[in-house]
């Protein structure tokens, strides 16, 4: 499960904090100063500390140490109201793993969160499971899904470096873990690391880890996510994002096979299969130096280029009808299926969001059917804005939107995380709209 401590002198956003990381799956308890915190850390077995920098009692950077010299195996995080290079240089120096600036968005919580506790789930190997997405959870007929399938299973055979390539929410993750699940020996674990959300500071150390001594207070060497992954799969998503000074390292790690940790003398060797993934245009990135060109050539040894929706045809209704059935069963609904003016709707839709899109549409659609079947009133977008008129019963899009987006927050009880994933945008614009519109909200 995972034990998270909240260190914090706020007492709302300690019971906020809380909250969440309860609903996340985690187990918590909270601190509202240092005497507290060092007591627990006596006391109980701590996954995670996320810490307040100005406690009543103690400086937070200062109460570090003395928290690692009682639980060294204790990740921290840092809750800092100071934006400033000197404050994230002190903590990281201090022993702390990363830091948040408040006021922070919730989702940049959740994902620091969920990005640590799973880098612990992935060094303890016995909480690992193999995830049960191999070649049979890749929908599709067309010819292109065809090929990629059958890309699929000729990479299984061998263990060079795989790119996957396609715009956002065509399922790169999905092939990626169908590459590494149809291997025909034991494949290990699989190790997922997301280029693009790892600062530039912490990455290094994220990948490669870091020996003792690498800088002030690091008191124990720590696993890089490259020895996590030793015998199984290393996945680098949005691989475009790497920055260019640890290309040299990635592109030794595939030729050598070996690795060397922040402040280390020695190389590791290592053997795991590199999958990766990038929605960007890898040439254009060469062309303007921020991607190394030889690195690309052994990436993309073995290249599964995925196709957006609206080029697969009719596997828009195999898709959308796979959601539905996982969906009408998580949300215990009655639905029989599509109308066929829905299905000819689907089939002419651009799906600029792919399969994200339609799976977000889906739902919101399920969640809002009193019919039986599903309609898809959301894909009826007029070609044209209606004419100007005084009718009280017509009314502007803008305000058709507003209150459209009112009605999702008071269905989800101002949820705004969830509302917006309903809505299928995110949750900063979902807010730019709010402020925009004055949406008030129960």
């Amino acid at each position: 499960m995972g034990a998270v401590l909240i260190v914090d002198d706020m007492e709302d956003l300690r019971f906020s904090l809380a909250n969440l990381v309860k609903k996340e799956g985690y187990s918590v308890s909270t601190a509202a100063n240092a005497a507290e915190a060092l007591e627990f850390a006596c006391s109980s077995i701590i996954d995670l500390i996320f810490l307040d920098i100005g406690l009543p009692d103690a400086y937070g950077i200062s109460l570090i140490g003395r928290l690692k010299e009682i639980t060294p195996d204790t990740d921290i995080v840092m809750l800092t109201g100071i934006n400033d290079a000197k404050t994230a240089v002190d903590s990281l120096r201090a022993g702390a793993v990363d830091y948040i600036v408040k006021p922070f968005d919730i989702i940049e919580f959740k994902s620091t969160l969920h990005r640590i506790m799973q880098s612990r789930l992935m060094g303890k190997k016995a909480l690992l499971e193999a995830q049960e997405i191999g070649l049979d959870r890749i929908i599709g007929n067309c010819e292109a899904m065809r090929r990629v399938k059958e890309t699929i299973l000729m990479a299984s055979e061998v263990g060079s470096p795989v790119l996957v390539t396609g715009e956002t929410g065509t399922g790169k993750e999905l092939v990626a873990r169908a590459v590494h699940d149809s291997r025909n020996r034991q494949s290990g674990v699989f190790v997922k690391v997301d280029c693009g959300t790892l600062s530039a500071n912490l990455i290094e150390s994220e990948l490669f880890g870091y020996d003792k001594g690498a800088f002030t207070d690091a008191k124990g060497d720590k696993k890089g996510l490259v020895e996590v992954a030793n015998g199984g799969t290393l996945f680098l998503d949005e691989i475009g994002n790497l920055p260019i000074s640890l290309q040299p390292k990635l592109l030794r790690l595939i030729e050598e096979t070996t690795i060397r940790k922040v402040g280390g003398i020695k190389d590791i060797k290592v053997h795991l299969r590199i999958i990766a993934a990038t929605n960007a245009n890898i040439e254009e990135e060469i062309d303007r130096a921020s991607f190394r060109e030889d690195l690309f050539y052994r990436l993309n040894v073995i290249p599964i280029i995925l196709p957006p929706l609206r080029d697969r045809g009719e596997d828009v209704l195999l898709l959308a009808n796979y959601f539905l059935h996982t969906l009408k069963k998580e949300l215990k609904k009655e639905i029989s299926g599509f109308t066929p003016d829905a299905c000819r709707e689907m089939l002419r839709h651009d799906w600029q969001g792919n399969i994200r899109e339609l799976r977000n549409l889906i739902e919101r659609e399920v969640i809002f059917c009193r019919t039986g079947w599903l309609t898809l009133n959301g894909l009826n977008t007029p070609s044209a804005p209606p004419p100007p008129s005084k009718n009280p019963e017509i009314v502007t899009l803008r305000e058709m939107e507003r209150q459209y987006i009112e009605k999702i927050l008071n269905l989800t009880n101002n949820n705004k995380s969830k509302a917006a994933r309903l809505l299928g945008i995110s949750r900063t614009t979902l807010r730019e709209k709010m402020q925009s519109d004055q949406i008030l909200t129960m």
